[in-house]
């Protein structure tokens, strides 16, 4: 049976409940305190199964469904896809004990827009999940690191093969400006926002401000897939 918590009323600018999809009660008990000491306004529910979080998902409205990836029915990434095809306004975050290759590429390429580590200490758990609050997608810092050696890996045997986006409004202009390159860099280090406001000593607003324009530019809607964009674009070369 479906385990659903209130985690007191959601805020104006929520779009709707967070579902954690984790057949190990343990571990599902531990993600749900977690992102209720996180982020308290969120609403959150549980499924064991991915029939169980299927049926959820359609009958709810959630904007965040965490999906385990090693657990007892094995494919998260089925779950992760059925989300993204069915249920596109959902964005889809992966969950594992560890950072194993196989796990990662299979989450990514099914569409999960963020990564966490179940194995990471409850306080580096709750800094991560913040950000789902705030619409933001969390990635552990290793996942960020291994994404875009794996992505790096990919585009190495052949040249890109997609077509340049266009430069911008004035012929030759970088798509990215200076700023937005610079941070664009740092998030594929795998660094916080937090952590990047104090290293460029901005405030957070706005390296969130640029996060999303970095976003626009890119036509993506997380912190991985514009590592992945800018890869393939060669914009870090």
């Amino acid at each position: 049976m479906a385990n659903q918590i209130s985690a007191g009323s959601p805020g104006a600018g929520m779009r709707g409940g967070t579902l954690v999809v984790e057949g190990s009660p343990s571990v599902s008990e531990r993600m749900r305190r977690i992102l209720a000491m996180a982020a308290p306004r969120l609403q959150l529910a549980a499924a064991s199964t991915q029939a169980e979080a299927r049926f959820m998902l359609a009958a709810q409205a959630f904007s965040v469904v965490l999906v385990g990836m090693d657990g007892p029915e094995g494919d998260g990434a089925a779950l992760i896809r059925h989300v993204r095809i069915a249920h596109p306004h959902i964005d889809a975050i992966a969950m594992s004990e560890t950072d194993d290759d196989g796990l990662v590429g299979a989450a990514i390429a099914a569409g999960a827009v963020g990564y966490v580590l179940t194995e990471a200490d409850d306080a580096e758990l709750a800094f991560l999940l913040r950000s789902i609050e705030r619409g933001g997608a969390p990635v552990d810092s290793r996942i960020a690191r291994r994404i875009l050696g794996l992505f790096a890996a990919s585009a190495q045997p052949k040249p890109i093969a997609i077509q340049p986006m266009p430069a911008g409004p004035a012929e030759g202009k970088p798509l990215l400006s200076p700023r937005e390159l610079k941070v664009l860099r740092l998030i594929a280090q795998g660094w916080s926002n937090q952590q990047i406001a104090e290293a460029v000593s901005l405030s957070v607003n706005t390296i969130e401000f640029h996060a999303k324009n970095i976003y626009r530019k890119l036509s993506v809607k997380s912190r991985t897939q514009a590592v992945h964009q800018a890869t393939q674009q060669g914009l870090f070369n």
